[in-house]
């Protein structure tokens, strides 16, 4: 699943980002996703990261679980935390928080996902190290937030 360059089996507009990056600048997390319908979505290391090489030196950090919409466009040096959207079309210049969603040109907080209590305990559970069978049995309650709903023992 997590090895996969295509999440899902016929959609070719998202890819995990982690799987079609080459360059050791650039540092991606797992269920890390890229949309691009226009582009072919591999090529966002060509498409979306400014300055990469020689100019700034700095890593590109992008943590897991993090969605990239649509010509999002991040300069190097720049670290993106666990679980942040980045919104279509953003201009990401700053380090941007775990949970976060932005936008803009320059990209500028929106709002948090989810509360600081949730925020917290899901940096705790790290559900994106689990093994595949433990992230599909509780993919639902990943993906609303909802940390009640997941089975922390397995």
């Amino acid at each position: 699943m997590k090895d996969n360059i295509f999440p899902r089996t016929f959609d070719k507009q998202i890819v995990y980002l982690k799987n079609v990056i080459n360059t050791p600048d650039i540092e991606v997390g797992d269920y890390t996703m890229y949309n691009d319908f226009v582009h072919d979505p591999i090529d966002f290391e060509k498409n979306n990261v400014l300055y990469h090489y020689p100019v700034n030196k700095d890593k590109l950090k992008i943590g897991n679980d993090v969605w990239i919409g649509y010509e999002a466009v991040i300069l190097s040096g720049v670290t993106i935390g666990d679980g942040a959207i980045i919104g279509t079309r953003a201009v990401v210049t700053k380090d941007v928080p775990s949970y976060t969603i932005v936008g803009g040109v320059p990209a500028k907080p929106i709002r948090k996902r989810f509360d600081e209590e949730t925020i917290q305990k899901l940096k705790e559970i790290r559900w994106w190290d689990w093994e595949e069978e433990r992230i599909k049995k509780n993919i639902q309650a990943i993906q609303s937030g909802d940390i009640n709903m997941l089975e922390y023992m397995n």
